[in-house]
């Protein structure tokens, strides 16, 4: 079953892979959106290019998941016309540092994505799967910066919790 709110779409060239997003990036997709940049990882994949102006919203929890990604991974991240509430909140969460911008003064810089991109299908992941890819994401943000650990350490607790509740 497909999940609603978040698409995705991916066009590689050579080493590169353009992922667009649109709509809800959540908690619900994160585990998803990380296997498959795990699986272009395998296919040779080292740069990848998150195409995010038609994201409507994106949680503490797919964010993190993007950190972990960076932290935990050979790819290195670029940000292509990410709305100024996206910017924001990566710079809130310390994410913002941690990857690269497509984008200076407010001016795009030109890039060329492949010709076709094919929509990629996010299963909706398990109970299990989702807290897990959650867990770690808050964990990951939590250790990226201080002011962090006050912000997200009750979230944390709480997916710990479930999580060892088999819940």
């Amino acid at each position: 079953m497909a999940l609603p709110g978040c698409s995705i779409s991916i066009g590689i060239d050579e080493t590169t892979a353009y992922v667009r997003l649109a709509g809800r990036a959540a908690a619900e997709s994160a585990p998803s959106f990380a296997n498959a940049l795990f699986q272009l990882q395998s296919e040779g994949v080292r740069q990848i290019v998150l195409e995010l102006s038609e994201i409507l919203l994106m949680d503490s929890a797919f964010s993190g998941t993007i950190a972990h990604l960076i932290q935990h991974s050979e790819l290195c991240f670029v940000l292509h016309q990410a709305p100024s509430r996206i910017l924001d909140t990566f710079a809130d969460h310390g994410l913002l540092e941690l990857v690269d911008h497509l984008e200076a003064d407010g001016h795009y810089y030109s890039y060329s994505p492949p010709q076709t991109s094919e929509p990629c299908v996010l299963e909706a992941g398990t109970r299990k799967e989702i807290l897990r890819c959650a867990l770690d994401a808050h964990r990951t943000l939590m250790a990226l910066k201080p002011e962090n650990m006050a912000k997200f350490q009750a979230v944390e607790q709480y997916l710990a919790q479930a999580q060892a509740a088999g819940t």
